[in-house]
């Protein structure tokens, strides 16, 4: 029997109810002997539902996700603020609802449409003189936190039975579900906080490529996660893509820049100055992630010495599994946070895997 090979690429994976998102990462390395892993978009602990986890060769793509639209099933509760703007916390304020009329809930809710600014929730992990908020709104202390710009691209009303409110939301990256919710029982006049939230969609990954968390439990080795690995190249299904032969593929292996006398412009697909690109090869999938420095209509007019792509990341074949099952050393070795080296990709509902379950 041949030696296998190691993993790499990512899955999703539906987060269950009470369980912080880097406790995940940690019992997939256990399980699995996985080196390095890591999760895009924290999800709160009382919240469920898409996760990315990516594994070895698959931390390199963290810069270069989480920038898409996220969706979630939210249940909002009325009546009743915390100090978390969830169930989880202590309540604040309460104010009578009884006098609502579900039909000006709906239209005041798509009022949140389009472009707005939020505040932060206190229990987050942004930090002001460089001490995240949550140490001290565990203090008690509560400081004045900066607005912060949002997109809110669709609402869909679900559910209203008072004073539970059930709706769809889709939204940017850094949005915070519960500042939403917060905003909207102010607006409605008598407070609110979030009773359930679920994420179905974080970019292009959606809840029907996800592996539950019992079936997780149920699998003994890494090869079982075949059926959901999402190959390195697919997890970018938007990027334009390069097929590289021979000579290309070992040049970016090298680190080395792409000239314009190195390409066949015939073969190339259509991209703009500055976009990002994925190389490929058949044999091996995922080479390399590529920044254009030219727009691929100008490459058959440009000067054959000219800089036309750029590697910014550089793919490897993950090593091939121990004998006992695993990957190098498994547990105890490298875990790969949410902010990669170009941004910060955590998704905002989002930075609190501080708190306690």
């Amino acid at each position: 029997m041949g030696v296998k090979k190691g993993i790499d690429g990512l899955f999703i994976v539906d987060k269950p109810e009470g369980m912080i998102s880097l406790d995940v990462v940690r019992e997939i390395k256990r399980r699995f002997g996985v080196k390095k892993a890591g999760h895009i978009g924290t999800l709160d602990p009382f919240a469920t539902g898409v996760l990315p986890i990516v594994i070895n060769e698959g931390t390199k793509l963290v810069p270069f996700l989480g920038e898409g639209p996220k969706e979630y099933e939210v249940t909002l509760q009325l009546g009743e603020e915390t100090d978390t703007d969830d169930w989880t916390g202590k309540v604040v304020m309460k104010r009578p609802w009884e006098g609502t009329q579900p039909e000006n809930i709906e239209a005041l809710i798509h009022t949140f449409l389009g472009k707005i600014y939020q505040v932060p929730p206190m229990f987050s992990a942004i930090k002001i003189q460089g001490k995240p908020l949550y140490r001290l709104a565990r203090k008690g202390i509560e400081v004045k936190r900066k607005e912060r710009e949002v997109e809110i691209y669709e609402i869909q009303m679900k559910k209203i039975n008072l004073p539970l409110v059930c709706f769809q939301v889709s939204c940017s990256k850094g949005t915070y579900i519960r500042s939403l919710g917060r905003d909207i029982g102010r607006k409605i006049g008598c407070g609110a906080h979030l009773r359930f939230l679920r994420r179905i969609r974080s970019g292009p990954f959606t809840l029907e490529q996800a592996i539950s968390w019992e079936r997780l439990k149920d699998l003994s080795a890494s090869d079982h996660l075949a059926p959901w690995l999402i190959s390195l190249k697919d997890a970018l299904p938007s990027f334009p893509e390069v097929i590289g032969d021979e000579q290309l593929i070992r040049k970016v292996r090298c680190g080395k820049e792409m000239m314009v006398r190195d390409l066949s412009p015939q073969t190339l697909p259509t991209f703009e100055r500055g976009e990002w690109l994925k190389m490929s090869s058949p044999e091996e999938g995922l080479v390399a992630i590529l920044k254009s420095e030219l727009k691929r209509a100008d490459i058959s007019w440009a000067h054959p010495e000219e800089v036309a792509l750029r590697p910014l990341r550089i793919f490897f074949s993950s090593p091939p599994f121990s004998p006992q099952g695993g990957e190098g050393k498994g547990e105890g070795e490298d875990h790969v946070s949410c902010k990669g080296g170009f941004h910060d990709t955590c998704s905002g509902e989002e930075k609190r895997d501080h708190r306690p379950v």
